[in-house]
């Protein structure tokens, strides 16, 4: 095993000599720009409603004033997260396009997504916006928003510099290394042709969807980027919801009064995904020949991960009032088994209204389970993965409490305590601002919720901080070490307001010395190295995994983290590496409490080198 002590900056110019990574020249400085975002249905047929009290000053506040009992309240606050937004240098405030007429996309939300604009090992951040209705390609208003981590919670808005944003609504946001240069590339999802912001090394970014051929003009939601077919080149899956136009908008709600909410999904019918296949000079519409054409179901969510094991990747779909899909890889062509797996229903064998994914080994039993928000009245559905590809939905017994009442969206399982078990957040936000007005049930704004995972069960943890404490509209959520103290921070979306930018603080000084935070970086395989799966060899197993997409329309921080035990302080026992292409590596002796970048070797047999990134 080769160990190299090695400054980040001369990390990234080694890489860009062995081919694999570049170094780039920071963004110079920019006076920030106008920010926005939007929003889509997600409701089911018999709670389907308007909205409510007039949103909060959305300069100010992502807060909506109600009588929502909070979530966890009179439980010990076992997580601790401190708001950074304030004083961060972020000033986006999203636009949803709500208006009287209900556009449908606008009560769906926007997402956003982690990168590193200039490998500094800092992660940025990328926010989409919405726009007003009815859309015209000449209207000006917010753009998308691309912000660089200074460091210390401090933030620069470099989006004109970096040239990013057009007119138009940004629903989603993937990210990925789409042309191999080493550098972070943007996939945008719209209401409209969608974006690819290509980077070119320099911190400036190129618009190049029509070039490429994947500015699918349809209504995209999620995607995610990841290599699908083995040829290690990343591909791009784009959930798309459904047919709506502005012409055809319906009336939905109290004609008498004239009061109108959102109409239900079941109005919209669904569009099929696209699955887009790299050739290396541009990118084939390949639904039809992957095996994922002929699936429709108003995609809302995807991730793409190895869930059966065989380190082929495989893709998970969260869909509205649909049967979700589960299409497994076999040899670069994808089978759906979503029902015959079990993970397309609840346990009744009813279709939910799915938005947000998130999936990890939740039980330490050595394979991935599945998570699904769904809508109010529906609990999240929870897959626990029996082998095989067989799965079991036991959301109501290992999530007792919590999600009932609310309407889900962003997520993720992450183990936000260093605890070695992967805990469980969710934001929630009604799709509707007129519910008291219509004599319905439910708060617009809406109670986040944290999860304690108790060696495979969640327990409803107590308000985790000031954020938790207050309801909020909540839709798009990512995760990443934005301080690189070696816990996961959370950012959140909302709906015609300023985002969440939370600190984890949960740690105690303890714990988070025995940690160690992984990169891949394949070779043999797409540089991205989705979906790598890694196993730290330990009773029980503890799993950590590279996925691409997951929670809803955005894409957060690609980095493993592992914590050994009290016995195994100063050095991690042995970890397992199962690398796409199906090669297997297995590291030993990473000291604890430090930041190592793993190199594939090129030919997958030998041993890898490892960065260590001070």
């Amino acid at each position: 095993m080769k160990y190299v002590f090695i400054p980040l900056c001369l990390l990234n110019l080694s890489l860009i000599l062995a081919g694999c990574a570049g170094d780039a020249a920071p963004a110079p400085n920019t006076r920030p720009a106008d920010g926005s975002q939007s929003t889509a249905a997600g409701q089911t047929p018999d709670t389907a409603t308007a909205t409510q009290a007039p949103p909060a000053s959305p300069a100010k506040s992502a807060v909506v004033g109600s009588q929502t009992p909070i979530q966890g309240t009179g439980r010990p606050q076992h997580f601790r997260f401190a708001s950074k937004l304030e004083g961060s240098g972020i000033d986006f405030v999203q636009l949803s396009g709500n208006a009287p007429e209900k556009p449908f996309p606008a009560a769906n939300g926007t997402g956003c997504g982690i990168l590193d604009v200039d490998q500094d090992g800092r992660p940025d951040l990328y926010f989409a916006c919405g726009a007003k209705f009815p859309l015209r390609p000449t209207a000006r208003g917010p753009l998308d928003r691309l912000y660089r981590n200074l460091g210390s919670w401090k933030f620069q808005d470099i989006s004109a510099a970096a040239g990013i944003g057009k007119p138009g609504y940004s629903c989603g946001i993937a990210v990925g290394d789409l042309n191999s240069d080493g550098f972070d590339d943007v996939y945008v999802t719209r209401f409209g042709p969608n974006q690819c912001w290509i980077s070119q090394g320099d911190g400036t970014y190129m618009e190049q969807a029509s070039e490429l051929g994947i500015d699918s003009p349809e209504w995209g939601t999620s995607a995610a980027i990841a290599d699908l077919n083995d040829d290690g080149l990343a591909d791009i899956y784009v959930c798309n919801y459904g047919q709506w136009t502005w012409d055809t908008n319906q009336f939905c709600g109290d004609p008498v009064r004239g009061i109108r909410m959102f109409c239900s999904p079941t109005h919209v019918p669904p569009q099929p995904d696209i699955l887009y296949q790299n050739s290396g000079s541009g990118f084939t519409d390949a639904s039809a020949v992957g095996g994922i054409r002929g699936n429709s179901g108003r995609g809302q969510g995807v991730l793409v991960a190895d869930v059966d094991g065989d380190t082929q990747a495989d893709i998970y779909v969260a869909n509205d009032i649909h049967p979700n899909f589960l299409f497994v890889g076999e040899d670069g062509r994808f089978v759906e088994i979503g029902e015959v797996s079990g993970t397309a229903f609840d346990h009744l064998g009813r279709a939910q209204a799915g938005m947000g994914l998130a999936t990890a080994d939740i039980d330490r039993n050595g394979t991935l389970d599945l998570f699904v928000t769904n809508y109010q009245a529906e609990h999240n559905a929870l897959y626990s993965n029996l082998g095989n590809r067989a799965f079991l939905e036991v959301g109501l017994s290992v999530v007792p409490e919590g999600s009932l009442p609310w309407v889900g969206w962003g997520t993720s399982l992450t183990d936000f305590d260093l605890d070695g078990w992967p805990d469980l957040i969710v934001t929630n936000g009604h799709t509707d601002d007129t519910l008291a007005q219509l004599g319905r049930e439910g708060e617009y704004a809406q109670p986040a919720a944290l999860w304690k995972n108790d060696r495979g069960r969640f327990v409803l943890s107590g308000p985790a901080g000031d954020y938790f404490q207050s309801p909020h509209v909540g839709r798009g959520l990512a995760t990443a070490d934005f301080d690189l103290d070696g816990d996961m921070d959370v950012v959140i979306c909302h709906q015609d307001a300023a985002p969440a930018l939370l600190s984890n603080e949960t740690p105690d000084p303890r714990q988070l010395p025995r940690h160690v935070s992984l990169r891949l970086i394949g070779r043999r395989c797409h540089r991205g190295a989705i979906p790598a799966t890694l196993h730290l060899q330990v009773q029980p197993v503890q799993t950590a995994i590279l996925h691409a997409g997951g929670s809803y329309l955005s894409a957060s921080q690609p980095i493993a983290v592992l914590t050994a035990s009290e016995a195994d302080a100063e050095k991690l026992p042995p970890v397992q590496i199962l690398w796409p292409d199906g090669s297997e590596t297995t590291v030993d002796g990473l000291s604890t409490g430090r930041v190592y970048t793993i190199l594939q070797s090129s030919d997958g047999t030998q041993e890898p080198l490892l960065y260590l990134i001070p």
